[in-house]
């Protein structure tokens, strides 16, 4: 079972939280988030810069960038934007959007649980981007991106998880985006002791935001280690900074597809393909939200300006398979490898993937900009993330998109 504890850390000033909590990551386009970097110098997103955000004309060479990362999370620390709760402890975070609310737990979790496989992940990561996420933690020795784990919902927790939420927040904001966020601090002996034991309880926690940076944490803590000659196993780096969530509050959105050209096929061609596979219907819809994909193993696509529902014919389908029955699984091997040639969706620059938050209306405006395709799809539930993980499988790129997303620079452990 893996292990959680309380920790030390710097907290955003709850005065002025909502100007330092970094936007999601993830949902801005490089360019974007330079544009907000520059017009938000108090915003945490200037100490996480990456290179690929500067125009070419301007792209700072990499150790530039770090050197300057550094500089400004010194510059949040001695103005008091960020400030040091030496008091170690846990912290209730909440998230709550529209109409969906979801409450984790912010902790430390050992990096030996995610080596050991008790936390379990799901996706593929590159060794590209883990060495240069682990390059950044040890140019800035702090962690302030809090990987996102699920735990099956246990009520014992969700009752101490309620006692907390009972006392006055330590911090209390709606960002930009709509998103509130609310964050309360457990120091009481008897809570830190019943959410440790709790929580270490549980058998294993499931990866889902955070690949690149728990692999990152796995090769920065082993170099530490290594070149530690005092070294005990308590130190900071040897721990995730992580947001422990119960499945039942995570909410999953859909992750889409889009294509350039049709592998030498006529739209006429391409329908009659897929009519091997799927059971194709063409739809007739006032708006595109209504060719939204209704169940698990029913797909949407816009070809030529008109919307076609895809369902999987059962001849298809998998018996006892976590992967292979996945619909993005399907899509894969059955539309998009032996139909429009695209073998490796990694690297296929004929293939772009649309986040659900920008709906199917996104996905007609791909077409209008030129794509020649778009795939809508059912999203993937956490029951499927977790039987995939289980079997140490690993799922299609770009499977899940969790939202809301846990924000950067709320919490900073430096490491």
């Amino acid at each position: 079972m893996p292990t959680v504890k309380a920790f030390d850390a710097y907290i955003a000033n709850p005065e002025r939280a909502s100007e330092i909590a970094a936007p999601a990551y993830d949902a801005l386009t490089p360019r974007e988030r330079h544009r907000f970097a520059e017009a938000h110098p108090t915003n945490y997103l200037n100490v996480i810069r990456s290179v690929e955000e500067f125009p070419p004309e301007e792209r700072p060479a990499f150790e530039e960038l770090l050197r300057a990362n550094v500089q400004r999370l010194h510059e949040m620390l001695e103005t008091g934007l960020l400030l040091y709760n030496p008091q170690p402890g846990y912290y209730v975070y909440r998230l709550a959007i529209d109409a969906h609310v979801q409450v984790g737990v912010v902790a430390e979790v050992p990096v030996q649980s995610y080596e050991q496989g008790l936390v379990k992940r799901h996706e593929n990561t590159q060794t590209e981007k883990e060495e240069q996420l682990a390059r950044y933690l040890k140019a800035v020795r702090a962690g302030s991106s809090p990987v996102c784990l699920a735990y099956p919902h246990q009520p014992d927790i969700d009752a101490l998880v309620s006692q907390a939420m009972r006392a006055k927040p330590l911090i209390d904001f709606v960002a930009d985006d709509g998103l509130a966020q609310t964050v309360w601090f457990v120091d009481d002996d008897r809570m830190v002791r019943e959410l440790t034991e709790r929580l270490s309880a549980v058998p294993a926690f499931y990866l889902t935001d955070g690949h690149h940076r728990a692999a990152a944490a796995s090769r920065y803590a082993a170099r530490r280690r290594a070149g530690n000659p005092q070294h005990t196993g308590h130190e900071a780096y040897n721990y995730l900074l992580a947001a422990l969530f119960p499945d039942n509050q995570l909410r999953i959105l859909d992750y889409n597809r889009c294509v350039r050209g049709l592998n030498g096929h006529s739209a006429r061609d391409l329908l009659a393909a897929l009519e091997r596979p799927f059971v194709v219907e063409a739809l007739d819809v006032a708006a595109p939200e209504q060719a939204r994909p209704r169940r698990r193993h029913e797909m949407a696509m816009h070809l030529d300006g008109c919307w076609y529902r895809l369902t999987a014919r059962p001849e298809i389908l998998p018996r006892y398979d976590p992967v292979h029955s996945l619909d993005l699984m399907l899509l894969q091997e059955h539309v998009l490898e032996p139909t429009l040639g695209i073998v490796d969706p990694r690297s296929d620059t004929r293939i772009d993937y649309v986040p659900g938050p920008f709906g199917l209306d996104g996905l007609e405006g791909r077409c209008r900009d030129g794509w020649d395709l778009a795939f809508a799809v059912y999203p993937t539930s956490i029951r499927e993330l977790m039987e995939v993980a289980d079997t140490h499988q690993t799922m299609p790129p770009k499977s899940t998109w969790f939202d809301p997303k846990v924000r950067s620079g709320l919490f900073v452990r430096l490491r």
